[in-house]
């Protein structure tokens, strides 16, 4: 089965797969650039951040924040181990 744009419908594995094939693409590119490009990135994160998060409702917006307080938790923990080693 396939949607209008030809593309095969994925399931749920697949669609986490494509998902963490594009954020390393996203790093490995990110990584190769110069620091004037940083820097012209920057405000666009920042306005596209800012634009999801003005779309976003309280149940997201709860949940992001429950996220990012375990990826906090997760890089603490992940600096006071390479600090002990």
């Amino acid at each position: 089965i396939y949607r209008v744009d030809g593309r095969a419908i994925e399931g749920t594995e697949e669609t986490e797969q494509r998902r963490s094939e594009d954020r390393l693409r996203t790093i490995v590119r990110r990584n190769y650039m110069t620091a004037e490009e940083t820097q012209q990135r920057c405000p666009e994160d920042r306005l596209r951040t800012v634009a999801i998060r003005n779309n976003t409702t309280a149940e997201e917006t709860e949940e992001r924040r429950s996220d990012d307080q375990l990826r906090a938790i997760a890089r603490r923990n992940n600096e006071s181990f390479e600090v002990r080693n």
